[in-house]
């Protein structure tokens, strides 16, 4: 078994936390179950392996989220019962047994933020249904969120990302979420994702000539030119009786731009000069800014406009529109996607630019791959 926190390609991020199945388990009539369960022949439910005898090792850029943990409820039967109400769930190692393990069975004297009990599956009260939010917050802040059957509330900011001279903002996304449906004792994987949005603008040319030739790049300037770009949000609500999907929430209390310098998303300077003579295709674009995107408050009608200049020849609030479709020049910003912007400058005389908005899975993160598999 083992807990993988995969980033799909330019857009989807996974973290799957396998829970070994298991078999009966005891039932109350209250709401919620707070009885103890009898452990004889019984196998718990567990988060990953029990114990993994091997060396663990974390693929860069998670090993800060995998070390907080995260948090999750958990439901069961037609009428969800709470099993887990905003249990905290721990990665630790045994460093004399050399195992590691995803743990959530403690008390508050082993620094749980509450104590936690071991849980059973229960054969006769299908589907379960898990929701989690990784990294698990600060003990002080869990008692602010809410994750029930109902209602998932994230009370925290979320910031949009700009690049100035290819240093990004220090926004960082503070949480992913999860959500999953099980019917059958069988093995559980939480597929955690983003409920940011991601944007990356890269730039090359197909033309030989100018690829041979001197073409300089500087003062590339990427900005929001449609009204009503959210900046910032106060936090993230999702109405589960309702919507019936933790990630068609929305963001709360959102902030617009208000100014030209707020919707300004990237640019660089003259001492910021790009030979583009090995940017010849799509696939050796120079992406300005950053490769792996910038953090933005997912929204609707988002129209964007690109500036530059080529060898001191400026050229001014060209629109980013679809290549084919120049109609299409407003863009929704989705949850868990990241837009790779592509513009190819094909020609200098005439200028001659061609733009193509591609979408595709958010596996571009820290410019890796992210398969964390917690047995090797």
């Amino acid at each position: 078994m083992k807990v993988t926190f995969n980033c799909l390609n330019s857009i989807s991020c996974w973290m799957v936390g396998a829970l070994l199945c298991a078999n009966l388990s005891a039932c109350s009539s209250d709401s919620t179950v707070h009885e103890v369960e009898d452990p004889q022949d019984q196998l718990p439910m567990q988060f990953g392996q029990a114990a993994v005898a091997a060396p663990v090792t974390r693929a860069e850029g998670t090993s800060r989220t995998l070390e907080q943990g995260f948090l999750v409820s958990c439901f069961k039967g037609n009428s969800k019962q709470t099993v887990m109400d905003r249990y905290e769930v721990k990665f630790t190692t045994d460093p004399w047994e050399n195992q590691s393990r995803w743990g959530y069975v403690g008390t508050t004297s082993d620094n749980f933020y509450q104590n936690q009990v071991q849980r059973y599956w229960d054969l006769s009260a299908f589907p379960y249904q898990f929701y989690a939010v990784s990294p698990c917050p600060a003990h002080d802040a869990i008692p602010n969120f809410t994750l029930s059957k109902d209602k998932l509330v994230i009370p925290e900011s979320f910031n949009y990302q700009t690049c100035n001279n290819g240093t990004p903002t220090d926004v960082k996304e503070p949480y992913f979420v999860a959500e999953a449906t099980y019917s059958q004792a069988d093995r559980v994987a939480l597929p955690f994702r983003h409920i940011m949005s991601k944007v990356r603008f890269g730039i090359y040319s197909s033309s030989p000539q100018l690829a041979s030739s001197n073409f300089n790049l500087s003062n590339v300037k990427v900005k929001v030119v449609s009204d009503g770009f959210v900046t910032a949000a106060g936090g993230y609500t999702a109405i589960l009786a309702t919507a019936g999907d933790i990630f068609k929430g929305s963001f709360t209390s959102q902030t617009t731009a208000s100014t030209d310098a707020a919707k300004l998303l990237l640019q660089t300077n003259a001492y910021h000069t790009q030979d583009m003579k090995e940017a010849n295709s799509p696939d050796h674009a120079y992406f300005a800014g950053s490769q792996d995107g910038l953090l933005q408050i997912p929204q609707q009608g988002v129209k964007l406009a690109i500036s530059f200049d080529i060898n001191s020849v400026h050229y001014d609030d060209v629109v980013i529109a679809l290549k084919g479709n120049e109609n299409i020049d407003t863009f929704n910003w989705e949850t868990n996607y990241i837009y790779t912007y592509l513009i190819n400058i094909s020609n200098l005389s005439p200028l001659t630019i061609e733009f193509n908005a591609q979408l595709s899975p958010w596996t571009d993160v820290n410019g890796t791959n992210i398969d964390t598999n917690l047995e090797k």
